[in-house]
């Protein structure tokens, strides 16, 4: 059972992996900039400037090796993500097979090494980053054939140079990897020959020193900066706790059988004094996960730790029938969970990435691409930067990377503002993640400024939107304050256009928090629940029935955590009929949600027009709120009204299901 179990784990990495490769497009927003490092590498230019205070404000934040086997391919193929993606995935299986090799080597247990190398491969964050174009993999790899030598040639000359060129390799692919891998290799050393650990240690240390001083001096203090001071981003303990919490929920097996190990194994296991300082380092290593613009990448080390710890203690089972005999059906059971977060982890982010390139129906990833290859100068984007890579076009500015340094007073971003401003780029692409609000970490408040200010949001694709000089093509429609011949005036402004959601309507602003008016659409009579936060609903005279009432509702108004409410203060909650005209101010726009609570969506208003119940009053359940009201029968909960006969506006084609859509009136204005 357990190995089907890890057989199946091992065919969805291979698909997937498969499919990666295929993918032409960019997968992940840190593959564009190795990319473009290799392309700059490639044509003889130094990727470790001292000096970023003119364009392009990029940062190279590895060390040069995987970018140095990287850049021969982008000077005989052209850019593209195809062999650097071929890198990653075969850099890990070689560390699957590594690591299996190591348990192995210690105890000649071919079961044992097939479980470590196997249980590797089904990690959910090695599936997600082996796919990528990105250092880590290559790290990795390095990192366990240097532990692999150790362990095989402990006591030669030979075994002793080679791990240590392999370790520093590692080191040399990404500054991290200088903590769990060497200290094992010296711990296992030390266990076996106190004089080869010293070795290691100088040789190790001394030739990492070394090339760190030439490479700095060679870059005039460059390599430095790029490597060390902009990678210290700001610590978050919350950020921690959700990637522990998520750690624990995947593997709790594992983490369990790991501290078991650390405590009840010493002297019981052969490989102990390797997998233990291993799992030690590797755990430290993850815990800096906390910082900004950390991803599972830093799990890595950990999936290969408590592999071995998982064959490790295969092997301590062999003599203790009873562990042998729970041990499979343990491990069979977390390999189960392992491919479960896969599944609905880096699988569902795939098909998320595959699908718009694959579905003739959907033109947004085509639209992204013609905009970067035609584009009459620099663009400026995100998570799509590598659009720009693909056409051969240098990037003008990391925004993630540049906006740490700006936050932590080591850029100033004034030249950039005033360019932004100076309309100098033809477009500039933001990604807005559904659930998360990435763009805030992306981009300083001071650009998302400027950008609102200078430039207008002309497009939505793939989850991105596209500002234009303003000059270059407003919507006509965005600033409109009714359709013409409308029974109604139009709630707010959506320059970013309409979401339809079951005849709601999600009228999407272009601004922040609190800046995006919301105006009562006709005359009537306001109520607010007691708990209602950022809700109200307004009873009006039916423009359409006459002598018929009708009600519209509007929500959203209040911050994405709902801690503030953005409601005018003269509609607290509780209020009652409380007469109110046509266009008159009832609030802003804001990020909050109902429907996916914690999970701030992009400003808007939600917008709905509703029959009222038996009695006249307001159907409460359209809110999404917990206010109090009667159990009601299914005649009585009437969905809403198709709001575009009172509003005037153009109706969604696809009724009843999310769909974006510019707003268009019906009577051309």
């Amino acid at each position: 059972m357990l190995m089907l179990f890890l057989a199946l784990a091992v065919t969805i990495f291979l698909v997937q992996a498969a499919l990666a490769l295929l993918h032409r497009y960019p997968l992940d927003y840190g593959e564009a900039p190795l990319v473009d490092q290799a392309m700059r590498l490639a044509a003889g230019r130094n990727i470790y400037r001292a000096d970023i205070s003119t364009p392009p404000y990029t940062v190279s934040n590895y060390p040069p090796l995987y970018i140095l086997s990287l850049a021969p391919f982008v000077k005989l193929f052209g850019p593209s993500f195809f062999a650097g993606r071929v890198i990653s995935v075969l850099c890990t299986l070689a560390s699957a097979v590594f690591l299996g090799r190591i348990i192995y080597s210690v105890s000649q247990d071919r079961g044992a090494a097939m479980v470590t190398g196997m249980l590797f491969l089904s990690f959910p964050y090695v599936a997600g980053w082996s796919k990528l174009l990105r250092v880590d993999m290559l790290a990795l790899a390095l990192s366990t054939a240097g532990l692999y030598t150790v362990v095989r040639r402990p006591a030669t000359r030979r075994g002793l140079i080679i791990s240590g060129l392999l370790l520093v390799a590692a080191i040399y692919t990404r500054q991290s990897y200088a903590l769990a891998a060497p200290l094992a290799a010296f711990a296992w050393l030390w266990a076996h020959d106190r004089r080869q650990a010293i070795r290691l240690v100088g040789l190790v240390g001394g030739l990492s020193l070394a090339l760190y001083l030439l490479l700095t001096v060679l870059t005039r203090g460059g390599f430095y900066f790029n490597i060390v001071t902009a990678n210290v981003n700001e610590f978050d303990t919350d950020r921690l706790g959700r990637w522990l919490g998520g750690l624990w929920e995947t593997t709790p097996i594992l983490l369990v059988l790991g501290g078991a190990l650390l405590f009840l194994a010493y002297r019981r296991v052969a490989s102990w004094p390797l997998v233990a300082p291993y799992l030690i380092g590797a755990s430290l290593s993850a815990l800096t996960i906390g910082k900004i613009g950390s991803n599972e990448n830093y799990f890595l080390e950990l999936s290969a730790a408590l592999g071995l710890t998982a064959g490790a203690a295969v092997v301590w089972s062999r003599e203790r029938p009873w562990l042998r005999a729970a041990l499979p059906v343990l491990l069979a059971l977390q390999t189960g969970m392992l491919m479960s977060s896969t599944l609905n982890g880096p699988v569902e982010g795939l098909k998320w990435r595959l699908w718009p390139a694959r579905d003739p129906t959907s033109h947004d990833i085509r639209n992204l691409e013609w905009l970067a290859e035609s584009a009459d100068g620099p663009v400026l984007a995100d998570e799509f930067m590598g659009f720009l890579t693909l056409y051969d076009q240098p990037l003008y500015i990391q925004p993630f990377e540049i906006t740490q340094l700006a936050n932590a007073g080591l850029w100033d971003q004034t030249a950039l503002l005033t360019s932004i401003r100076n309309h100098e780029f033809p477009a500039i692409l933001i990604h807005h993640f559904a659930n998360w609000p990435v763009y805030k970490e992306r981009w300083t408040p001071e650009m998302l400024s400027v950008i609102v200010e200078s430039y207008a949001a002309t497009d939505w694709l793939a989850e991105t939107i596209v500002y234009r000089p303003r000059d270059a093509g407003e919507n006509g429609y965005s600033k409109l304050m009714a359709c013409p011949g409308a029974p109604w005036r139009l709630p707010t402004r959506s320059e970013l256009g309409v979401w339809w959601l079951s005849k709601q309507l999600g009228f999407m602003g272009q601004g922040y928090e609190n800046t995006v008016p919301v105006f009562a659409v006709a005359e009537g009579l306001l109520m607010r629940h007691s708990d209602w936060h950022g809700e109200v609903a307004i009873q009006h005279d039916d423009p359409l029935r006459p002598g018929e009432k009708v009600w519209t509702f509007y929500g959203g108004m209040a911050s994405g955590e709902n801690d503030e409410s953005f409601v005018t203060p003269g509609f607290p909650p509780g209020s009652e009929g409380v007469p109110i005209q046509r266009g008159e101010l009832i609030g802003y726009q804001g990020q909050w949600s109902p429907l996916e609570p914690w999970q701030p969506t992009w400003v808007h208003l939600q917008f709905a027009v509703a029959p009222p119940l038996s009695g006249g009053a307001f159907p409460t359940h359209l809110a999404g709120m917990a206010a109090e009201q009667p159990v009601l029968d299914e005649e009585e909960l009437a969905p809403p009204l198709d709001p575009s006969p009172y509003l005037g506006t153009i109706g969604s084609r696809v009724m009843g299901t999310p769909t974006w859509m510019p707003l268009r009136c019906q009577v051309a204005e």
